[in-house]
């Protein structure tokens, strides 16, 4: 069940140790939208998370939004920056995750992920090869099949990792 575990266990994504990823060779973040560093739906990239990725960024970071969203979504939310983006991703099926580093010149076990759901975003980075960093949702209302998937992870967490999320 290593497969759902995830590297790091972030509150938020402000929590990150970007100065930290770099100096562990990493050289690009996949970074999820919805729920990690975005309220689900909300429209455009808020200041918080425009700041965030633009840290990233300055530090040396490659940074691709990597959604199971459709285009539209992911342009609403990336409206006025410059950052590339991978959309309907097919998380967690490795093969994207892989193509991703691949087309950017990066071994995947230089590439962090950052996502809020194990069934998506942590299992796609362990069975890529790739950093899962889970971040804890930023809100608890969910969509009808996130929460499904939701209910699935409390008893990964508790039954499997042993941790309380």
């Amino acid at each position: 069940m290593a497969l759902f575990r995830p590297c790091e266990i972030l509150k938020n994504y402000n929590d990150l140790d970007i100065q930290g990823l770099k100096d562990r060779g990493f050289s690009a973040v996949l970074l999820d939208i919805d729920n990690t560093i975005a309220i689900p739906n909300t429209g455009s990239c808020d200041e918080k998370a425009e700041q965030f990725i633009r840290r990233l960024q300055e530090n040396g970071l490659r940074v691709i939004i990597f959604s199971n969203n459709n285009e539209k979504r992911v342009k609403m939310f990336l409206r006025g920056l410059d950052v590339e983006y991978v959309c309907l991703a097919m998380k967690p099926l490795p093969f994207s995750y892989r193509k991703i580093a691949q087309k950017i010149g990066v071994d995947p076990s230089h590439v962090a992920v950052m996502g809020d759901q194990l069934l998506t975003d942590i299992l796609g980075a362990n069975l890529s090869g790739c950093y899962g960093i889970y971040c804890k949702q930023l809100q608890e209302k969910d969509s009808f099949l996130t929460s499904i998937n939701r209910g699935i992870e409390k008893l990964i967490w508790r039954h499997i990792l042993h941790e309380k999320v």
